[in-house]
Order: structure tokens, then C-alpha cells, then sequence
């Protein structure tokens, strides 16, 4: 599933952004470190509470976890040669 893919990719993207290790954002959600591995796998289902707390945790909206930045640019580029 696409959407899986954009999320794991996007949630290690600020995690390392913010050189944090999987056990540090363990931490600070009150969650199991295996949880959060899983979440970047794309081997655990997300529920809307695991949403939010990510994107409390990182400073983003909660959709902005499901877009990828770099197709984004894409298409703003795009849209400035027209």
C-alpha cells in the first residue's frame, strides 16, 4: 500500500532528522521501542491515537505524516515552468 510506504519512509525521515533513535521516540510516546520499529517497517497497523502522538511529537500536521515532501517540491516545481 502506498500510503504505508509514504508513512514508514516519512516517520524515520524526521526521526533521523532529529537524530533520534528509535528507543529515544520509544521514550517520549510512552511506548515500546518494537512498536515504533514496527511503525517504520510498515509491519504494524497505525491507530489514529499512534497519529497523533507522532505528529505532536515531531511538529507536523497529522497528514503531513502521509506526504512525501520530495514529490511534493516535484510538483511545485512543475507548476512554476507553466
Amino acid at each position: 500500500m502506498m500510503v504505508n510506504k509514504i508513512f514508514k519512509n516519512r516517520l524515520r525521515e524526521l526521526r533521523e532528522a532529529r537524530k533520534l533513535t528509535q528507543q529515544e521516540v520509544a521514550k517520549l510516546l510512552d511506548i515500546d521501542h518494537t512498536t515504533v520499529s514496527k511503525h517504520e517497517s510498515g509491519s504494524r497497523s497505525l491507530t489514529p491515537e499512534d497519529i497523533q502522538k507522532y505528529a505532536r511529537l515531531f511538529k507536523v500536521e497529522s497528514y503531513e505524516l502521509f506526504i512525501d515532501p520530495k514529490a511534493l517540491q516535484g510538483e511545485n516545481e512543475v507548476a512554476l515552468l507553466r
